[in-house]
Order: C-alpha cells, then structure tokens, then sequence
C-alpha cells in the first residue's frame, strides 16, 4: 500500500488477542528494547523486563493495525472529497478510541472542518465495504460540508 496523503493519529489503541498471541511468540532477543523509564515503571508494577517488553510489542501491533485500517478508511474519504474538486483534501485521520469514532481533518476552500464516523461505519467500510456503506459515508460526508444540494432525492 502507498503512503497516504493524509496522515493518521491512534489514541486508545486497542489490542486484540492476535496482537497478544504474536508478543508471546516474539523470541526474546527480538523484543523492543526498554528505556529507562519503562524499565522504572515495570519495575514499580512488580513486572519482569521481559513481560513489560511484551506489552510494549502488543501495544505497537495494535496501534500498527489501527493505523493500516486508517489508511483504508482514509482512501474511502479521499475518494468521496475527490468528487468535490481540488479544494477539498484530507490532512489528516484520528482515531479516538475511546470515543469509538475516527475524526476526518478534512481542508476545505474556507476552513478546515472535522467530521466525525462511528466506529461502526468505519468498520463496515473496511472490513465489508458495500455500496450502501460508502453512500452513508458520502451522505455524512457531503452533509458535514454543507453540500447537501449534491445529495440529489437523498435529502
């Protein structure tokens, strides 16, 4: 996959029991190298360097695969603002975890402007992608803008 054009933020990371199943069969001399301060903080938390290093790992899987979903999610928005012209662009894709939403920072012609999609359009699109998926991405999209005139009878 190409690098995006926009860039992506994770906050509240999620890791899954994959993510977890593969630290565990990291060897050990593969493992993330601590620093000082996670060295402190394992050490103040009773944990070994090892199990601290683990999550450590998980942590990045999870974030990793937040951020290549990101991507996919983000492609769907640039394909929706690419109806729009050249003005409108996404800069950037937060995902906010623990508000179970992803933010778009889209660039418009005025002012920049965030949309916010629930964590689950943004699944259906990644993950099943149908057309009534991307026409409720492009409904919310276009009604965050105030274009809703290129809605047509969808109004």
């Amino acid at each position: 996959m190409a690098a995006p054009h926009f860039e992506i933020f994770v906050s509240g990371a999620t890791s899954s029991v994959d993510d977890w199943k593969k630290a565990m069969s990291v060897p050990r001399t593969d493992l993330p190298k601590l620093n000082d301060e996670q060295k402190e903080v394992a050490r103040k938390m009773g944990m070994s360097l090892e199990e601290y290093a683990r999550g450590v790992l998980v942590f990045e899987y999870g974030e990793r695969r937040q951020k290549e979903r990101g991507e996919k999610l983000g492609q769907k928005i640039e394909a929706v603002l690419k109806g729009l012209g050249e003005p409108y662009r996404l800069g950037a894709l937060i995902r906010e975890g623990v508000k179970g939403r992803w933010v778009a920072r889209i660039e418009t012609p005025s002012t920049p402007k965030n949309v916010a999609l629930g964590m689950e359009l943004a699944d259906d699109l990644i993950d099943s992608d149908t057309v009534q998926d991307e026409e409720r991405l492009r409904v919310l999209i276009l009604q965050s803008l105030g274009k809703q005139e290129l809605l047509g009878n969808l109004q």
